[in-house]
């Protein structure tokens, strides 16, 4: 039953009133292994709340390069009917990042809405991908359309249980608060790496542009650190001198961590968006976790 599924994290203020979901905005990133949302008072510019939870299934066969994914919302299904059933409240706001299916990035000059299904099977294999399943965001700042594939199971719940939201693909608020907060900075040698699950995002920001992104699936430590040094030698950098930004569910002293130190000198972890305020209960997150989650508004 849904009461079984425990929250890997909570932290709610105090002042929180779940009576009056009218007056929050709620922002909800939507995979078929997890499920996290966070709740923000726009009038106060203020994180009050935010709840994950990691629906991934034990025994779940490991994933195998050019092999379709299977996408199952049934856990999705009974935590938003039974626990979480509040949150389907008409809210403020909605927003829905979905971290799941495939993307790719188009520049402004290159896009066409007639042609989006064209392009996507152009650069993203495993097609032929049918356009009624084909969303894009425009990532105005960085004059670029993120193009992405919503797995129908995905697609049915989020209009079930959040119907008339904002849905955007979970690269969209990296890049966006990203570029918004470093593109005057020097960061020619600089990687930008987001940590999930089971996915790993790097994007580089270079000469005030968006240079580099890509994202890759992986299974174990060794398959992250193989894609990481791969992006580092593509994109003709120094494992001595460059500088990875690491955020995202990773732990600073884990496996993976270390790993990472193991080949790459300098390795620092982003700091909470200080654009936006936040509970003091979230004194107690690490401030690199959930980056994307709480960056969503900034996909507008």
């Amino acid at each position: 039953m849904a009461d079984n599924f425990k929250a890997i994290h909570t932290y709610s203020d105090p002042g929180l009133d779940k009576q009056e979901f009218y007056k929050y905005d709620l922002s909800v990133r939507l995979h078929s292994d997890g499920f996290s949302y966070c709740i923000f008072d726009s009038n106060a510019n203020k994180c009050l709340h935010l709840q994950a939870f990691d629906l991934s299934d034990p025994g779940k066969k490991i994933y195998i390069p050019g092999e379709p994914g299977k996408t199952d919302t049934a856990k999705l299904v009974q935590l938003l009917g039974h626990e979480l059933k509040w949150l389907c409240e008409p809210f403020n706001k909605v927003r829905i990042l979905i971290e799941q299916g495939k993307s790719t990035l188009v520049p402004d000059a290159l896009f066409s809405e007639e042609e989006k299904s064209s392009i996507f099977d152009f650069n993203v294999a495993g097609g032929p991908y049918q356009l009624a399943d084909l969303k894009h965001d425009h990532l105005k700042s960085t004059n670029a359309y993120a193009i992405y594939h919503i797995p129908a199971p995905i697609a049915d719940l989020a209009e079930k249980y959040f119907p008339g939201a904002l849905i955007y693909h979970h690269s969209s608020a990296i890049i966006q608060s990203l570029y918004l907060k470093y593109r005057n900075e020097d960061n020619n040698n600089v990687l930008f790496v987001n940590t999930a699950a089971c996915h790993i995002d790097i994007l580089q920001i270079k000469n005030k542009k968006l240079d580099y992104y890509n994202s890759f699936l992986y299974n174990t430590a060794e398959d992250f650190m193989y894609y990481l040094v791969f992006v580092v030698e593509q994109l003709n950098l120094n494992p001595e001198n460059v500088e990875l930004v690491m955020m995202g569910e990773i732990e600073r002293h884990s496996p993976l961590s270390d790993l990472i130190h193991k080949y790459i000198r300098h390795v620092r972890f982003i700091e909470r968006n200080s654009d936006f305020r936040y509970s003091f209960v979230f004194d107690q997150l690490p401030g690199h976790y959930y980056y994307n989650l709480l960056n969503a508004a900034l996909c507008e």
